[in-house]
């Protein structure tokens, strides 16, 4: 992926090796130590794996990490096929990021959950998936990664199967199998993930903690293949940004102040010195007819035809809502908060101070605790009173009780003493 590969000059920086490190080799390496982690904790076998249902009948969150790897596939072996080498890197390293910060964190409670008759099922489905996309990935990208992805190969292929190739670089490279592309799919998720992505961006730049739960988060296009994408992904998206509600609308007004002005460099030539009139005119539209023009309509002002694509619309967000936008579709999240909201943050924020003490204690992943706790502060005292089985559910707490610990920490200016030691079941 340098310049050297299109003969051009490359000054070597240390600092781009370890940015390489930081952004590709370990975050490639975690999903592997995540598949095996789990899999020694749950006791995966291959003939679980073996046993899992077909990519067609699995949930769609495998299928489309599956579909979404077979048309890296395709990609590479064209790019391959044509010799635009310098081309080969850019999609492989963007399907790590679409591995590892989409699908395994989307699906790591299927992972951990407990093994049962009710969960079996779609849990062997997960680790077959990640197995699977993890075999074929290190084929894929081993030309441009060849010795992490000989390692990968070495170590989920060989070491099961007395039968396999002895090394990844002696494999036939892929063939995409175009059965598993599912593009519709790949375009909802796509639509999906710029809606997260606008909402994350909003929440950095107010400052608005991403465990602070909100009322809600309104997404706004005109794009119907979108709002069929969103509407559907109503859970996901509200798991992803903490809020209460999706709401999918193509109506901005209870949201935003619309305006408009002429795009000068389009108007300016064509109707010369009357723009200042027109400007002036524009100034006086309403919603209705800003939100007519952006559906393909055409105004007449002063006598000219003036279109969506002689203007600029201008968004102003009406109070207690923040609003970004990309392309076709823009988000609102709603920005105040109550008391209800509040302690469920200070749930969420002592969730992560547990996860955090956990670690820390060097616990398995699977190990259930028993969890004490104690503070003076009212919201932290509600949090645990109201939260309770959020709490236990996601830090495995088989009790919790108040009582004095010997971790001191601090949640949102409030201070607490918590403790946590393994419960008896998981010695």
């Amino acid at each position: 992926n340098s310049p050297v590969v299109k003969a051009d000059p490359l000054r070597f920086s240390e600092a781009g090796v370890r940015e390489v490190v930081r952004t590709v080799l370990l975050p490639l390496w975690n999903s592997f130590a995540f598949f095996t982690t789990y899999a020694i904790a749950d006791g995966v076998t291959v003939e679980d794996l073996r046993s899992a249902p077909e990519v067609a009948d699995r949930p769609e969150m495998d299928r489309w990490i599956v579909s979404t790897l077979q048309s890296l596939v395709a990609a590479v072996n064209d790019e391959m096929e044509g010799y635009r080498l310098h081309a080969v890197v850019p999609p492989i390293l963007g399907f790590i990021d679409d591995l590892t910060n989409w699908y395994i964190r989307r699906n790591r409670r299927r992972f951990w959950s407990q093994r049962s008759d009710s969960t079996e099922a779609d849990k062997i489905a997960a680790f077959a998936t990640l197995y699977e996309v993890l075999v074929t990935f290190s084929s894929v990208a081993a030309p441009v990664i060849p010795f992490v992805t000989e390692e990968l190969y070495q170590q989920l292929v060989v070491a099961v199967d007395d039968q396999a190739s002895d090394s990844v670089h002696l494999l036939d490279y892929p063939a995409v199998d175009h059965r598993a592309i599912d593009r519709d799919l790949e375009r909802a998720m796509d639509g999906v993930r710029t809606v997260v992505n606008l909402g994350r961006g909003l929440r950095k730049e107010h400052q608005i903690r991403v465990r602070q739960p909100l009322r809600s988060l309104t997404i706004i296009t005109r794009d119907a293949a979108l709002q069929e994408a969103v509407a559907s992904h109503r859970d996901l998206i509200s798991d992803e940004l903490n809020v209460k509600e999706v709401v999918v609308t193509s109506d901005e007004g209870d949201l935003l102040h619309l305006s408009v002005k002429p795009d000068y460099k389009i108007l300016g030539p064509r109707i010369g010195g009357e723009v200042k009139d027109v400007a002036a005119a524009l100034t006086g539209l309403s919603d209705d007819d800003i939100a007519g023009l952006l559906d393909g309509g055409v105004l007449t002002i002063l006598g000219h035809s003036i279109g969506d694509g002689d203007v600029v619309v201008e968004r102003t967000p009406r109070p207690g809502v923040v609003v970004a936008s990309s392309g076709p579709v823009a988000v609102a999240l709603d920005s105040q908060l109550d008391d209800t909201l509040l302690v469920e943050g200070v749930a969420r924020e002592l969730i992560s101070r547990i996860q955090r003490i956990r670690r820390d204690e060097a616990l398995d992943v699977s190990d259930r605790i028993d969890l004490t706790w104690d503070s003076d502060d009212e919201r932290v005292e509600a949090a645990f009173e109201l939260h309770a089985r959020l709490i236990a559910d996601e830090v495995l707490a088989v009790s919790i009780t108040r009582s004095s610990g010997e971790h001191e920490i601090e949640v949102n200016d409030a201070g607490v003493t918590l403790g946590v030691q393994r419960a008896a079941q998981s010695s």
